[in-house]
């Protein structure tokens, strides 16, 4: 008695897929060659039994009874020519109609490999691959650059996950070591633990928690998967309460807030009360985070029929050119030997997530400066978001 050996190791891709009768193409070619099989006797049937009958009984109903008696004997040379002349052109016909069947089939067959092989790709992580249109119709056309959207979409979450986990990994090097200094000093009695060292313990665990739940909301927001809530709401209101959430710490370090709007009036705006006022959480706290004592942080709201925009500007630090485009990057810092970089209160993600959720409410969010001194302004535009 013989017995199967186990399977081991992994298994191809096509297994478990039912072989009844071969491939798509075999199946699509034996199934259009048959009907063309059945056209042909149909017509081969009707031509040599049916033919002849048709032809004596309209002899008859013309009123040539006498010839068509005597016109009996030609039914078997009709039928002969008949099926001669059929067999002539249909024969070829059939064969040239096979041939078509063939190339047509056979670049079907090759369409649908191309996109087997695309899938096994994209399943072993190369997001890279591309499948080309075939010029088989409008729903192949439309399936490759599905696919082609598909993998691109893959590649850019795939990049964006390893760039995030490297930005983590670097960011939570330094909360980590004085974690570890400050707890072997203690270990080691060098340290004492006293008010001022549990307070350090206290903000660098915060600083990581802070870190981890920025990773996860700014991941959710690049990857589109944001879920918004949108109300009617006055962007004013926004305003005012982001302004009183930074005051505090406005005032502590002597810096100026204010506010200002054009427009028509205030009216209700459709947009997630909780993620604009996120957003503009953040570029206030930015704004304070660049912005010395004495200086001056300024908002403004302008609001149309059609559009809102919300500027936060700043006379502080500024920002220099070949660093402007890069102001969104996560844990991007232009100058790290700045005294503001000494502040790392923040997880270097603000502005990433910011944009990120403006993005998610079809707006943009922007930065400007003059350069390096000379201030800053991070203008958020949200078009036609009329919540009347």
């Amino acid at each position: 008695m013989s017995t199967a050996a186990p399977t081991t190791g992994a298994q191809p891709v096509t297994a478990g897929v039912p072989r009844h009768w071969g491939s798509l193409t075999a199946r699509m070619m034996l199934a259009q060659t048959a009907v063309l099989a059945a056209g042909l006797i149909t017509v081969i049937v009707t031509a040599a039994l049916i033919g002849p009958a048709m032809f004596y009984r309209e002899l008859l109903l013309a009123g040539h009874a006498d010839e068509a008696t005597g016109l009996v004997h030609l039914q078997d040379a009709f039928r002969e020519v008949g099926l001669t002349a059929m067999a002539t052109g249909g024969i070829p016909a059939l064969y040239i109609a096979g041939l078509l069947s063939f190339y047509l089939h056979r670049t079907v067959g090759r369409s649908l490999r191309a996109f087997t092989s695309a899938a096994r790709q994209v399943a072993d992580g190369h997001y890279d691959v591309q499948v080309p249109t075939t010029g088989l119709g409008k729903e192949f056309d439309v399936l490759a650059v599905s696919f082609n959207d598909m993998a691109a979409r893959l590649a850019a979450i795939d990049t964006t996950r390893r760039q995030m986990l490297a930005d983590l990994a670097h960011e939570m090097r330094t909360p980590l070591a004085s974690l570890k200094g400050h707890l072997e000093g203690i270990e080691d009695g060098v340290v004492d633990l006293d008010e001022r060292t549990q307070a350090i313990l206290a903000a660098q665990i915060a600083r990581l928690e802070r870190l981890a739940r920025d990773i996860r909301e700014l991941t959710v927001a690049e990857e589109g998967m944001t879920r918004l809530h949108p109300s009617p709401v006055d962007p004013q209101h926004l305003v005012v309460q982001a302004v009183a959430g930074i005051h505090p710490a406005a005032t502590a370090k002597d810096v100026a807030v204010t506010t200002s709007s054009t427009g028509p009036g205030p009216g209700p705006v459709l947009l997630d009360p909780e993620r604009i006022g996120q957003v503009l959480a953040n570029l206030l706290e930015n704004a304070l985070r660049h912005t010395g004592p004495g200086g001056h942080v300024h908002v403004h709201t302008e609001q149309t029929d059609h559009a809102l925009s919300i500027t936060v500007a700043d006379d502080g630090e500024g920002i220099a050119p070949e660093h402007l485009p890069h102001v969104f990057q996560r844990f991007y810092r232009a100058a790290p030997g700045r005294e503001h970089d000494r502040d790392r209160s923040g997880s270097g993600l603000g502005l990433a997530i910011s944009k990120a959720l403006v993005e998610a409410h079809g707006g943009t969010l922007e930065a400007a400066s003059p350069g390096p001194g000379q201030g800053a302004s991070f203008r958020l535009f949200l078009p036609d978001r009329s919540g009347s």
